[in-house]
């Protein structure tokens, strides 16, 4: 069975790449390769230590927002967004955007972790049941409190507290 469709596979790839200029692909695979780096960015800073289902929650709240309406519609300006609130003051979404040296990966494995995630989030519709059907658009650590009073209690998965609009 698995060389049926490695051979049908391998059949269609001529067919495809005729219909489409080889620069098309190309910028589509770039496109694609930096969407999942900003995904993978995303959860390992915001999550590396936490749980798989931590990390699976995260990147939902980020498809969520992609798919809202609300934010952005790309994965990359979901997670570099910046707002400014009615002090003046820039506001990042994800506070790691804001850092201003360069952040490093420290934990390989974690690394790994987050990149095999973020290759799923663009081809699964859903990876955590709870904030996709909640639609759940917020999260914050636990020993942070960002003062929000719109917003409903999703769920608590390791140090993170998710969200809902009311």
């Amino acid at each position: 069975m698995k060389k049926f469709i490695l051979i049908t596979l391998f059949a269609l790839l001529p067919v495809v790449s005729h219909q489409q200029p080889i620069s098309e692909v190309q910028e589509v695979s770039s496109e694609l390769a930096q969407q999942i780096l900003c995904m993978a960015k995303n959860l390992y800073y915001e999550a590396a230590k936490e749980p798989f289902e931590g990390k699976l929650a995260v990147a939902q709240v980020t498809l969520n927002r992609v798919n809202s309406g609300k934010f952005p519609s790309d994965i990359c300006s979901v997670v570099y967004q910046k707002t400014v609130d009615q002090n003046l003051r820039t506001v990042c979404q994800f506070s790691w955007t804001c850092m201003v040296k360069e952040l490093v990966v420290r934990d390989k494995y974690a690394w790994e972790e987050s990149m095999m995630i973020a290759k799923r989030a663009l081809t699964e519709p859903v990876l955590h049941d709870k904030i996709a059907q909640s639609n759940a658009l917020y999260y914050h650590a636990t020993y942070v409190n960002p003062g929000w009073n719109k917003s409903k209690v999703v769920t608590k998965i390791g140090n993170h507290i998710f969200y809902t609009k009311i």
